[in-house]
């Protein structure tokens, strides 16, 4: 009987990782949390702290705000938060913010 050991040579880890986030079903989901993510990282602590929760689906991100004043300033410029926010993601994911 031969060593099962043998068979298999040794991968980085980060090889590994790369492998199992490209199947397409856990690359959607990696996707989605980074376009969540990048609400925060573009528009700072201020903001976030009044951000209740940011949810992505078909094009579209969804942000809850707890501060109607707020709410009211971002609305005026959504074209260019969404142009922001596709920048720092490097690519095209964001087509509409609607604010909630």
């Amino acid at each position: 009987m031969s060593n099962p050991k043998k068979q298999f040579e040794p991968k980085p880890i980060k090889s590994v990782l790369e492998e199992l986030v490209s199947q397409k079903p856990l690359k959607k989901g990696v996707e989605k949390v980074r376009i969540c993510n990048a609400w925060s990282e573009t528009m700072g602590e201020h903001i976030s702290s009044y951000t209740e929760e940011v949810r992505y689906s078909h094009n579209t991100l969804y942000v809850t705000l707890r501060s109607a004043p707020l709410k009211m300033e971002l609305s005026y410029g959504l074209d260019a938060l969404v142009d922001r926010i596709n920048n720092h993601l490097g690519g095209t994911f964001i087509q509409k913010i609607t604010l909630i």
